[in-house]
């Protein structure tokens, strides 16, 4: 394989990837405007991280089944402060989310600078050797 075929196959999966977890966020955006956030919901608890690589778990029982939400600071602030955000609930995925956090978009963002700067930069780095084959990088 050559080293131009490598990036252009890394860039077409970096924008795959891009395209699929933007598909994501919309539909999380569609269940937010199409259905009313959920009621009869009985919250907890939480477990703050316990480090900085892990996540704080709010712990919540809907329609008699236990669901651990992880999320970040921001949200657990607000619960701590007497703020409890919507909930929203997923039947196709089984899957239980506050507002605005089915997958935020800034996933899609990431997903898509990095393509485009690997892409991008490794080709000016291996500019003069594009046609040689991917074991001589």
């Amino acid at each position: 394989m050559k080293i131009k075929t490598l990036f252009k196959t890394i860039f077409c999966a970096g924008l795959v990837l891009t395209l699929v977890l933007y598909l994501c966020h919309l539909y999380g955006n569609y269940i937010e405007k199409t259905q009313e956030p959920i009621t009869g919901y009985t919250y907890n608890g939480f477990k703050e991280k316990s480090n900085y690589k892990s996540s704080n778990t709010i712990l919540i029982t809907y329609k008699s089944k236990q669901y651990a939400l992880h999320t970040g600071d921001r949200i657990l602030d607000k619960i701590k402060s007497g703020y409890f955000p919507k909930l929203y609930y997923s039947s196709k995925t089984d899957y239980l989310f506050f507002e605005g956090d089915y997958l935020p978009v800034g996933y899609a963002q990431a997903a898509l600078i990095f393509t485009f700067i690997f892409s991008g930069i490794g080709t000016l780095i291996w500019r003069q050797q594009l046609d040689d084959d991917i074991s001589k990088m």
